[in-house]
């Protein structure tokens, strides 16, 4: 079986949340660039140093490449994703589905300073959405949701 799964949208949004949930129900693993920064030893849960954020990116590209080639295996992806043509770009190259979560700039906002996120988080959010593109219309495979969806 194979089925992949690129789950987008801005910090806070409850990406890895819902990715986990997803995998402990269906089976399956989450690729997640914070927790590959993590397991590399960064001691930062988010936001980490240039140097951790651009080691785990490799390996998460190297890992998205396997992801392309692979003929079986169910993996939910994390990424940020603002662009309609990054998302769609990504989810050809995988031949997967993709969920978009989008609870609002506001609700992200308020998530980070509830989670006590580091200092860069909020203007990381507003950056997101700054530069978010819905698109025209709704890609075939996309899903629209919040966090309350799920």
């Amino acid at each position: 079986m194979r089925q992949v799964v690129v789950i987008a949208g801005p910090i806070c949004a409850g990406k890895t949340t819902l990715a986990h949930k997803l995998a402990t129900a269906n089976g399956g693993r989450v690729l997640d660039r914070d927790e590959i920064a993590r397991a590399m030893g960064s001691p930062r849960r988010w936001l980490h140093s240039k140097t951790y954020s651009r080691q785990a990116e490799h390996v998460m590209r190297l890992e998205l490449d396997q992801i392309a080639k692979a003929r079986q295996g169910v993996v939910y992806v994390v990424r940020s994703l603002p662009v309609a043509a990054q998302r769609a770009a990504l989810v050809e190259r995988l031949r997967a589905e993709l969920i978009l979560l989008d609870p609002g700039r506001d609700e992200c906002v308020r998530r980070a300073r509830a989670d006590r996120r580091p200092p860069g988080s909020v203007p990381a959010i507003h950056r997101w959405y700054a530069r978010y593109l819905p698109g025209t219309e709704q890609e075939p495979d996309e899903q629209f949701a919040t966090s309350r969806d799920w």
